[in-house]
């Protein structure tokens, strides 16, 4: 619930400012993909997340962007970023922070943690698509043990066939805390969308192979790397031009070690998110 809260509060804060006109998205996520305490992937107890975005066209192919990501997975960011848009480019840069990350009570909750956050696209209309994109901690000052430092980067190439778009990606998303450990995802995937010409509905269907590392220490026999076979899908239905509503979901089909043998490896982990994306676009005098 504690998660929940600063989405509700920034939701709150918009109500009171004029809007004119952006680009509005809010979901939630439960994600079973997590670490025990041991370091192996354990569903129990779920963890719970959210998103909120607001973007904003400012001039020309000019906008700004605020999202706030409560990951459960990996742990919170607030981030700014300027987009410049033409035909066959987008460039995004910006600030992005850490906030309130504490992986436990021993550890040291760092209230704002520094970072940046650059991506680009290259796009062919109707051909091919490559994007890249990354947000990481800036180091401080400060190497007190037990502060959070969050990094996450992706990387895909897609072509786009008729009534569907194809692409390979990779992304990973890692947790640090410094001093005691580090953990992180690392996905690999062929991703497909399939729509068709006037019609309101949207299916994905993934194919996804996830390593999870939980690292201690050179050589520590708490070290665990586990591999997860995933089959994931989604559907967005957009009703109106300026309102859509989506969910996407995987699960794991089949997991492993990469290293020694380990026990409880026989859970279902899965993801779960849905959403809505609302376009205002409205004046005030």
């Amino acid at each position: 619930m504690k998660r929940i809260l600063p989405l509700v509060a920034i939701c709150a804060l918009m109500q009171a400012v004029p809007v004119f006109a952006m680009d509005l998205t809010v979901s939630a996520k439960t994600s079973g993909f997590a670490f025990d305490a041991t370091g192996i992937p354990n569903p129990s107890p779920l963890r719970y997340g959210g998103e909120l975005t607001v973007e904003d066209q400012l001039s020309g192919g000019l906008s700004g962007q605020i999202a706030l990501e409560l990951d459960p997975e990996c742990g919170n960011m607030l981030k700014a970023r300027g987009i410049y848009r033409t035909r066959f480019l987008e460039i995004s840069a910006g600030p992005s922070f850490g906030i309130l990350n504490a992986s436990g009570s021993n550890s040291v909750t760092s209230v704002i943690q520094p970072g940046l956050g650059i991506g680009f696209n290259l796009i062919a209309p109707g051909v091919a698509i490559a994007k890249a994109d990354t947000d990481f901690a800036l180091p401080t000052t400060s190497s007190a043990d037990g502060r959070i430092f969050l990094q996450k980067s992706s990387l895909s190439a897609g072509i786009y066939l008729p009534n569907a778009i194809c692409s390979f990606g990779i992304s990973q998303k890692t947790s640090t805390e410094s001093g005691v450990k580090t953990t992180g995802l690392t996905d690999m995937g062929i991703y497909t969308e399939a729509f068709k010409k006037g019609s309101s509905i949207r299916i994905s269907l993934d194919f996804i192979y996830r390593v999870m590392d939980y690292y201690i220490a050179a050589g520590s026999a708490s070290n665990t790397k586990t591999a997860h076979l995933i089959l994931g899908g989604g559907l967005n239905w957009e009703p109106k031009d300026d309102l859509s509503f989506f969910v996407k979901g995987d699960g794991s089909l089949y997991s492993f070690s990469l290293g020694s043998p380990l026990t409880g490896l026989d859970k279902f982990l899965f993801d779960v998110k849905v959403g809505v994306h609302y376009r205002i676009n409205t004046s005030q005098n």
